[in-house]
């Protein structure tokens, strides 16, 4: 009696615990339909452009021709897993390309992508007439993928640069390019389930202890493997761009959820723009001007209250300086 009351009760709790998690699964979609959730979206980001690389020193790649409304916004790949346009196998001596390599920031999370900084660039230095006694046409590669570091960026660079034949690299750093990323493990429920992959990020945002500032702090210590890696990865593209004759160029774009000199992450953006100017690499921060725009009201630039990437506003900041940077080095 007491073994069957004992399998009865376990059924009903299985059959309890079946039902909250469908109606979760059908909550979850229901409302991500209407409204962007970030985990939601980086789920569909996950499923939809994204692929496991077969290069060991990659986890993810992106898939060529493939198309995802993410946040709202549509992103589109071309042939090389690039968004925007297609890039010419053949390349005419009146063109002149620049590959940027970057993260979800340069990809544009959140961002039309004509509004995008990369896209925002090519126009202007188009329209630069200047440039135009010399060049005919001026292309603008973005090559950014979300979840990326600049170990990633170089490994992606090496594999592409010979089909891109870039005059210029822009490598776009971002603070959390010093984290180590592992090669994950292809999880078929995370990545098919809306609540699995919720309550995943929950269970990895519990592992994060202390402040954002704190964090860095650890992340930029001189003994750091990420940082070591990701100096390293500088110092090969570097090396890659001198061998080809290609001007390179690095560009950092802040932490958005705060401006203030006097946290712990003006610092350490100190940190990396002397780290990489000893390397004698053109670089530029475009922290000055964006908090110069939203020193009070940091979340004017973000794409949404709940997601701290650059909106459409912050994009047209840094192509400003991105531009005037680039004029000033005298690369045309």
């Amino acid at each position: 009696m007491l073994k069957f009351i004992s399998k009865n009760f376990f059924l009903k709790f299985l059959f309890l615990v079946t039902y909250i998690f469908i109606v979760a699964e059908f909550g979850l979609r229901a409302i991500s339909y209407f409204v962007n959730v970030y985990d939601m979206e980086m789920l569909k980001y996950a499923k939809k452009l994204k692929i496991s690389s077969k290069n060991p020193n990659l986890s993810h790649e992106h898939i060529p021709n493939s198309n995802a409304k993410l946040m709202g916004v549509n992103i589109e790949l071309n042939s090389l897993g690039h968004r925007y346009k297609e890039i010419s196998i053949q390349k005419n001596t009146d063109e002149y390309r620049i590959h940027v390599i970057g993260s979800s920031m340069t990809l544009g999370w959140g961002v039309e992508n004509e509004k995008t900084f990369t896209a925002v660039l090519e126009k202007m230095l188009n329209e630069n007439k200047f440039i135009k006694e010399s060049y005919n046409n001026i292309n603008v590669i973005n090559a950014g993928i979300g979840n990326t570091n600049t170990q990633h960026h170089y490994y992606l660079f090496k594999d592409q640069y010979k089909i891109t034949k870039p005059d210029t690299l822009i490598l776009q750093y971002f603070v959390n390019d010093a984290e180590i990323i592992k090669k994950k493990k292809n999880n078929f429920f995370i990545r098919t389930s809306y609540v699995a992959a919720f309550l995943y990020q929950q269970i990895l945002s519990l592992s994060f202890f202390g402040t954002l500032d704190n964090y860095y702090q650890n992340l930029y210590l001189d003994s750091s493997p990420g940082w070591l890696a990701a100096k390293e990865s500088v110092f090969k593209l570097k090396k890659i761009s001198e061998q080809n004759n290609i001007n390179f160029i690095i560009m950092i774009i802040p932490d958005l959820h705060t401006f203030s000199n006097e946290n712990g992450l003006f610092s350490i953006y100190k940190k990396i723009e002397n780290e990489f100017a000893q390397m004698n690499i053109p670089i530029i921060n475009t922290y000055n001007s964006l908090s110069k725009k939203f020193r009070n009201k940091a979340q004017e630039s973000w794409v949404s209250k709940s997601d701290a990437h650059p909106n459409a506003k912050a994009h047209e900041i840094i192509s400003n300086d991105l531009y005037k940077f680039i004029i000033k080095q005298n690369i045309f």
